[in-house]
């Protein structure tokens, strides 16, 4: 009864509509962080911007902020990560026979560059062997709308973070 149960509420939040649809120029926000860093420690700060070019593709840019502090007994040296670029998103809801409208599944690529710095006591032996360089990755991710222009997300990717939570904001 209760694996029924279940399947009725699972069945119900999938067909219920509500207002989440994406139209051909549409601005999506996104803000979070990142459990996991793929070059170093730290957590990351994550905005992105989602332009809709079509109403299942957008595209946009993406800054993450990195900082990884460490010493054998104080925080005594740091690494600091900037990653920017730009990404771009397939919105597969549709295509997957969801039609609750508040729910969106997507996934993309990203291309960008990441930047690092070092701070910490000259005579450590310890420098930027980090450096910076081009970055590639993939997302694919999952939004649900509690409010017409609010969602929470979660995304898996390689790349950037492993795992990433936040909120969209929809203009």
């Amino acid at each position: 009864m209760k694996k029924l149960l279940l399947l009725v509420a699972f069945s119900t939040i999938l067909t219920i509509q509500s207002q989440a649809q994406y139209d051909k120029g549409d601005f999506l926000l996104n803000a979070g962080i990142g459990l996991g860093y793929y070059y170093a420690g730290g957590v990351p700060l994550l905005v992105s911007g989602e332009w809709l070019v079509t109403d299942k593709i957008s595209v946009g840019p993406y800054l993450g902020y990195t900082t990884w502090n460490y010493g054998y007994f104080t925080n005594d040296y740091r690494y600091t990560f900037l990653d920017f670029g730009a990404r771009g998103s397939y919105h597969f809801s549709e295509l997957f026979g969801i039609t609750n409208e508040k729910v969106d599944i997507y996934g993309g690529v990203f291309l960008g560059f990441l930047v690092s710095s070092y701070s910490g006591p000259a005579a450590s032996g310890f420098n930027d062997d980090y450096g910076g360089g081009l970055r590639t990755g993939i997302h694919a991710g999952a939004r649900y709308y509690f409010a017409p222009k609010v969602a929470g997300y979660g995304e898996l990717g390689y790349g950037l973070a492993p795992l990433s939570l936040g909120l969209t904001f929809r203009f």
